[in-house]
């Protein structure tokens, strides 16, 4: 048991110093490898070097060329995105302006025609004379019951007034118990006066209302005379408007009826 403890102590120290010369003869000869080839060393790096800055100044110009390839695409397709909106903003108005002459046309049209078929219902709802044409003609005037004829015979200038006579004619196959007359009158309206238009003049007409007792038969004249006042001169008459309204009406017997009887 000694002699085997002794051996294997003398074993281990042998080859613990094996071991230290070989790492040491190793070192040695790495040692002098470099020493030996420190100027190749050298020159390997600085080959390496150069070779990275020239990978890295090459790789910088790609990166700068396709960067700027980049950009003069994007600023292209801001170009034609610039170009399609103005386009898109020129249809647009065209497209606006078109809509709104055509709505513009449209409106007139419409308020022409509003307008002419306003006049044609309110051309017969009164009569309009001038005194100085007094007995030259007669007017028509429709009611809600019924067409009439109107005359103006004869014209008086009295006070501060003027005395009118009348005939009214009943062309219908009804008789009217009386009427009531609006009548409205001033100076006439120059259209060429600048100054005012037909709202404004329409307010200075004098105004006043008559009732005739008169009956009006069927296919006669019936005389009546109104007053009114004031008026100093025919130039406040130039514009005289009358407008009938009947309510009672009196419906004739046929002669059949009346021989049956």
């Amino acid at each position: 048991m000694f002699l085997r403890k002794m051996f294997g102590e003398v074993l281990s120290k042998v080859l613990k110093q094996v071991m230290q010369d070989y790492w040491k003869k190793t070192m040695t000869a790495v040692t002098n490898a470099i020493n030996s080839n420190v100027s190749l060393l050298k020159k390997i790096s600085i080959i390496a070097v150069m070779a990275l800055l020239i990978f890295t100044s090459i790789f910088g110009v790609y990166n700068y060329i396709s960067m700027n390839r980049a950009l003069s695409e994007v600023e292209l397709e801001l170009e034609t995105l610039k170009s399609n909106l103005n386009a898109l903003k020129s249809d647009a108005q065209t497209q606006e302006t078109i809509d709104s002459k055509e709505f513009n046309d449209f409106k007139v049209k419409t308020l022409t025609d509003i307008a002419i078929t306003k006049l044609m219902l309110e051309q017969f709802n009164k009569a309009i004379f001038n005194i100085a044409d007094a007995g030259k003609g007669f007017a028509r005037v429709d009611t809600t019951t019924g067409m009439f004829f109107l005359m103006l015979d004869k014209a008086e200038q009295v006070d501060d007034g003027y005395k009118l006579s009348f005939r009214l004619g009943n062309p219908q196959n009804c008789v009217y118990n009386g009427c009531k007359l609006e009548v409205k009158w001033g100076k006439k309206y120059d259209r060429e006066d600048d100054s005012t238009n037909r709202e404004e003049w329409e307010k200075t007409l004098n105004s006043s209302n008559y009732t005739i007792s008169n009956l009006l038969r069927p296919g006669q004249w019936s005389n009546f005379e109104i007053t009114i006042s004031p008026a100093k001169s025919e130039e406040d008459v130039q514009y005289l408007e009358l407008k009938l309204q009947t309510s009672q009406i009196i419906m004739q017997k046929s002669s059949q009826q009346e021989g049956s009887q």
